[in-house]
């Protein structure tokens, strides 16, 4: 079943940690204790994504035809998501905590109007990702601290504001650092925040969903839902994880993220 599925993988959340190391050249392995010490833990469950669309979980790196750091669906899939960045920014990966492998920080907070460090991973538009009319979840892991969040901070999406085909994203909002996910369908925009926040240092499992009910957000098996009707999405623009894009007012993510999923009409 999709739904528990998902679940299980929300009980693992938070034994994940964090993941450091260039991202300019071919990234070298990260010591499996760098960064990490007392590593958050409140749950152990393996993660389960059978049959999901892609599954992005950064253990393994390779270089990708422009000399990027790109990683493979960890379920030898078609895709693969190449590292971008701007102004000296970085996609670190990191030593992850026991069982989970490695995950991805993004760059540190930068306050100056232009010209802060960007980084995103980007997965080409394919029509395998496009969800259409059909149910659909996505969803990351996430470790944030109080100190990295921001106004905005998008964690991955496909679409932009105001892009034909519309949009879908999950993204971390204000000091308090609580998720929220957004479908839009044309002009017809249905969001859900979670209650709970995520910016306290821990990992934390946040999954979106979007059936024929209207859509909702886990967080770590707390669930909260908006009924409303969502059209069909076909963004033709690639997933992006980390940040919309590299400009100065894109929506970067500071913290870290790992095992991003996909998945189109899961099971029932």
């Amino acid at each position: 079943m999709w739904t528990s599925r998902w679940r299980r993988a929300a009980l693992w959340s938070a034994a994940l940690a964090m993941l450091a190391a260039g991202a300019c050249a071919a990234p070298e392995p990260a010591p499996p204790d760098e960064g990490l010490t007392d590593p958050p833990s409140s749950g152990g469950a393996d993660l389960d994504v059978s049959g999901a669309e892609l599954w992005l979980s950064f253990d393994d790196a390779q270089v990708g035809f422009d000399g990027s750091p790109e990683y493979a669906d960890a379920q030898e899939g078609p895709f693969a998501g190449r590292v971008l960045t701007a102004n000296g920014g970085t996609a670190r990966p990191v030593a992850g905590a026991p069982g989970r492998g490695r995950a991805l920080a993004f760059p540190e907070r930068c306050t100056d109007d232009s010209g802060c460090p960007r980084a995103l991973v980007e997965v080409p538009a394919d029509p395998a990702l496009e969800p259409g009319a059909a149910p659909f979840a996505y969803g990351a892991s996430v470790l944030l601290e109080r100190d990295q969040t921001a106004i905005g901070s998008n964690i991955v999406q496909s679409g932009r504001f105001g892009s034909a085909g519309g949009q879908w994203k999950l993204q971390v909002d204000g000091a308090d650092g609580r998720p929220s996910c957004v479908i839009r369908s044309g002009d017809e925009v249905l969001s859900v925040r979670s209650e709970t926040g995520v910016a306290d240092g821990d990992w934390h499992r946040i999954v979106c969903r979007r059936d024929g009910r209207g859509i909702s957000i886990d967080v770590d098996g707390s669930v909260e839902r908006r009924a409303g009707p969502s059209g069909p999405l076909e963004t033709g623009l690639p997933v992006r994880i980390g940040s919309p894009g590299t400009g100065d007012h894109d929506d970067q993510f500071h913290g870290i993220v790992d095992d991003v999923v996909v998945d189109i009409d899961p099971e029932d």
